[in-house]
């Protein structure tokens, strides 16, 4: 490929670099065999670069084998290609949710697809090349319904957040991204059952105006918000009291850190 008139000289044509190479003791030795050795210029400067290709190759008894370069060892494993694969993103740019310990498993589930974008919102479709019109918000219409938009910047989220946001008595919730709005909780001055009780209302929150979404695109269910934030009320207690460390916990209780 790279030398094809050296090629078209070379009387074994199936000869390999061991063939032409003999170990001595200082160095390597070329040893060429052509059918008939040409002054041509343009042979010399070939026979030139094919030399200093070849001139420091270490050629040992042992048979060619496959090695797999990443692990010392040598040796393929799964683990080595998921280390490759993930070397060079840093730390600090990779997201890790925290699931929450007390909500169903199908609202942390949801939160963790929200975050990597993989629900159907009105964007993902379109970028999936589903095509049903324009991707408008359906809660809004004033933008396109990214997940972004629909959990954070749209009206409907916004008055939510911020009944959620008085109703925990806790500064109000301002996102610049879903990352921004899962690790809220972290950011808030308070105990540390107030805070994991944080957490949960705002996955709780995210699935239920999910839910409100899907029923009015597929049932044409009008939305209300203080449905949304009552669903919101009566879930967080009921898994909260029956499914945290703090099991047992009265309604009484559960009103003491959030304003009813």
């Amino acid at each position: 490929m790279m030398f094809p008139e050296l090629f078209s000289l070379e009387s074994n044509k199936r000869c390999v670099v061991a063939d032409r190479i003999i170990n001595h003791g200082s160095g390597n030795i070329l040893c060429w065999n052509w059918r008939s050795p040409s002054s041509d210029p343009g042979f010399v400067s070939s026979l030139q670069q094919l030399s200093s290709l070849v001139a420091e190759v270490q050629v040992s008894d042992a048979e060619d084998r496959w090695i797999w370069s990443p692990d010392p060892a040598g040796s393929f494993s799964v683990k080595s290609v998921k280390w490759c694969l993930f070397a060079d993103v840093a730390p600090e740019n990779r997201f890790i949710m925290e699931w929450c310990k007390w909500v169903p498993a199908k609202v942390n589930i949801h939160s963790w697809r929200m975050e990597m974008g993989k629900i159907a919102t009105g964007v993902a479709l379109k970028n999936w090349n589903v095509q049903l019109g324009e991707p408008l918000c359906p809660l809004c219409g004033s933008d396109d319904e990214s997940v972004d938009h629909l959990f954070i910047a749209c009206q409907v989220a916004s008055v939510i957040w911020n009944s959620i946001s008085s109703w925990c008595k806790i500064p109000n919730i301002f996102a610049f991204s879903i990352k921004d709005l899962l690790g809220i909780y972290k950011e808030i001055r308070a105990s540390e059952s107030k805070k994991e009780a944080v957490q949960g209302i705002i996955l709780i929150a995210c699935w239920s105006l999910w839910r409100a979404r899907n029923n009015l695109v597929f049932s044409n269910i009008e939305i209300r918000i203080d449905r949304i934030l009552s669903k919101v009320k009566a879930l967080g207690f009921l898994s909260f009291s029956s499914r945290s460390r703090h099991k047992g916990i009265d309604w009484a209780a559960w009103s003491s850190f959030v304003n009813m």
